[in-house]
């Protein structure tokens, strides 16, 4: 029986990822200051618990604003494939409104810290197949300038918007590992609450697969985001549902994947406490030797043994 795994995957987007809510957008809550201060206690929690990550992150919010504005002919010709998601982005970066949206110290620190460091689309444009195909080839080329600025080319993508599509593409691109899209019911807000209050559902969380010559981590499971209805959920209570996940793993040789956006800890704060100590309970868990802390390219090899890996 393999040794239970952990891991974190975390979706770094900064405004990119809200670039269709300009409510959002301008409400300044989500901006350089609290980004920081979130972007801080993820890495001093990581550190503290010895938990290596998967920080997937859109290329031009981790590449800061001087690498995206050296190509800014190539941000508006993809801006003109896709005219419904660029119309926020090009305002703000050209009015100079760039509170929130580059996050390249945030980047540096994650990486310097060892997590391993992911593709989470190059602006968020949804990567999903209804996208058109040119759009998708302008993203990569952009992104291609953009990891040349990063000085890293990731292997690992966390899809925008949790929508796989245009694999082929992605593959040829020299990608091979991603997060599985989510389940339906995940969508049904009614079905989600519910399952905040489910002590039971770890023994059939899934493992990493090799799908199609890919390398698959399972869509995990969302850290409760008590904002709305959500806050109705007790810290309390998403602590020991992911108490009970992680005893079941330990028990099964199982996997438990969690997985949010470091901007949700600004939104709802009472998050962080939750995530503090779901994190502690890990840490204790690879000090003790009953869980590794394994990033998603990681998990494949401990779990697809034989496979050639996917380090990044």
């Amino acid at each position: 029986m393999a040794t239970a795994a952990f891991t974190l995957s975390l979706d770094c987007e900064g405004k990119w990822g809200m670039a269709d809510q300009p409510a959002v957008v301008n409400a300044g809550i989500i901006g350089d200051a609290s980004l920081r201060e979130a972007y801080a206690l993820i890495a001093r929690t990581l550190r503290a618990n010895r938990i290596k990550a998967t920080c997937a992150f859109v290329s031009a919010f981790g590449a800061g604003e001087e690498a995206l504005r050296a190509i800014d002919d190539e941000l508006k010709l993809l801006a003109s494939h896709a005219p419904r998601w660029f119309p926020h982005i090009l305002s703000a970066i050209e009015g100079g409104r760039v509170d929130g949206w580059f996050g390249d110290s945030f980047y540096r620190t994650l990486r310097d810290d060892g997590h391993e460091m992911a593709w989470h689309g190059a602006t968020h444009l949804s990567l999903a197949d209804q996208t058109p195909g040119r759009a998708v080839e302008l993203e990569l080329q952009l992104a291609g300038r953009l990891f040349n600025a990063l000085g890293h080319t990731p292997k690992t993508i966390v899809f925008p918007r949790n929508l796989p599509g245009h694999l082929e593409a992605l593959r040829g691109a020299g990608f091979n590992t991603y997060r599985a899209r989510l389940p339906a019911a995940f969508g049904s807000r009614a079905t989600g609450l519910l399952n905040e209050w489910n002590m039971w559902d770890g023994c059939v969380q899934p493992l990493p697969r090799i799908q199609d010559g890919w390398h698959v981590a399972p869509a995990g499971l969302f850290l409760n985001w008590p904002s709305g209805a959500r806050a109705l959920v007790p810290v309390s209570v998403t602590v020991r549902r992911w108490k009970a996940l992680l005893r079941s793993a330990v028990n099964q040789g199982g996997y438990v994947h969690m997985w949010f956006h470091p901007h949700n800890l600004i939104t709802a704060p009472v998050m962080q406490v939750a995530f503090q100590l779901i994190m502690k309970e890990v840490g204790d868990l690879i000090r003790s030797g009953d869980i590794l802390s394994l990033t998603m390219s990681e998990a494949n090899d401990h779990f697809v043994p034989g496979i050639e890996g996917s380090m990044s």
